[in-house]
This record gives structure tokens, C-alpha cells and sequence, in this order.
């Protein structure tokens, strides 16, 4: 004899509360903080379209290897440089949407003030400082490939490997863009400074 099935009931409201983004940081807006933004994310538009450009690119490229046989090592190298771009801005854009990973065991013990405090430090301490080292380097990096006329040692290969290392220069300015953004936001709502926009 067949038990009689129960019905179970789901709140939606709950399992979004239960998260990895429920314990995200919503601090106000402000004016500057919505201009880097705002550029940031048109820039982010344009960026996501690689991803459905690399997914055409490997079809198209499983596709001739094992339906025609035919491998071009510069087309495999373009999908490495196309990932790296778009995990590169992947960076910053989740650190703009406050979408990167916490360790939520402990972040969802903290008050919204003990967590603004913590990210203020993080941003002024370890981001901003490693986004200026960052391309303080690179820029002498890509300058050097750019002279040296740099192409992938791979027969058949890409040439102008610059293009891709100025990548390393352009995300990490992207990422400290976003940081600068997400400071202001948490300044506005420690100090007031810059004041907060009112939103209607």
C-alpha cells in the first residue's frame, strides 16, 4: 500500500534569504560613485558580448577539428585571450555589483557597520594598493612586447602579444575604478562624505 504524498511547501523569500547574495552590501549612492558606475557598466555591455563570441568560437572549432579535421593553433589561442578577458573585467564587474565571494559564515555574524568598516579596509589597504602596482608594472611590461614586436612561439601562433598583456593594465583599471566607486558608497555611509544621493 502506496503512502499518500505530502505536500511541501517552498518560500521562496527564505531560500533567497539563505543565499550566498543575500548577505551582500547595500550602502547608498552617490554622484560619483553612479558616474564610474554608470561608465563601467556600458563598458561591461560590450564586454559580455565575448562570451557569446567564445562560445562560437569553440563550436566552431570542435566542429572543424572533428568533422573535417583541421586544427589552427591560433584560433585555440584566441579562446585563451578571449577567457582571459573576460575574467579579467569579470573581476571589477563583481566587485562593482558586490557579487565576489565572502565567507559568509562569518560575514552574516557581523552588523551592516562592522562589514562597512572591514570593506573600507579591504578597498584602502589591499585593492587600490595592488591595482597601483599593478599597472605600474604592466604598463613597462606591455611597452616592452609592443617594442620587441612579441608573437606566440607557437607555429602559426598569434602575433602581437602585446595586445593581450595590456589587458592585465586595462582590467586592473577596471577593478580600481569599481573600487573607487564601492569606497565612496561606503564612505557615504560611514562619514556622510560624499553625501549620500537621495534616491525617490
Amino acid at each position: 500500500m502506496s503512502q499518500p504524498i505530502s505536500e511541501v511547501s517552498v518560500d521562496l523569500d527564505k531560500v533567497e534569504d539563505a543565499g550566498a547574495r543575500s548577505h551582500g552590501l547595500d550602502f547608498p549612492r552617490t554622484w560619483l560613485s553612479d558616474m564610474i558606475e554608470t561608465a563601467l557598466e556600458l563598458l561591461s555591455y560590450v564586454l559580455n558580448s565575448i562570451w557569446i563570441i567564445l562560445i562560437l568560437i569553440i563550436v566552431a572549432n570542435v566542429i572543424m577539428r572533428y568533422a573535417l579535421n583541421v586544427n589552427y593553433i591560433w584560433i585555440e589561442e584566441i579562446q585563451w585571450h578571449m577567457f582571459a578577458v573576460g575574467f579579467m573585467f569579470g573581476i571589477g564587474y563583481a566587485l562593482m555589483h558586490d557579487a565576489h565571494v565572502r565567507v559568509d559564515v562569518l560575514a552574516v555574524n557581523f552588523g551592516q557597520t562592522t562589514r562597512a568598516w572591514i570593506e573600507l579596509l579591504a578597498i584602502v589597504a589591499i585593492i587600490l594598493p595592488l591595482c597601483s602596482i599593478i599597472i605600474t608594472y604592466g604598463i613597462p611590461f606591455v611597452e616592452a612586447s609592443y617594442n620587441r614586436n612579441e608573437r606566440s612561439a607557437a607555429p602559426g601562433g598569434l602575433a602581437n602579444r602585446w595586445m593581450i598583456k595590456s589587458v592585465i593594465v586595462l582590467a586592473f583599471a577596471y577593478i580600481g575604478l569599481a573600487a573607487i566607486a564601492r569606497l565612496l558608497r561606503v564612505t557615504a555611509y560611514l562619514f556622510n562624505l560624499p553625501r549620500a544621493r537621495r534616491t525617490q
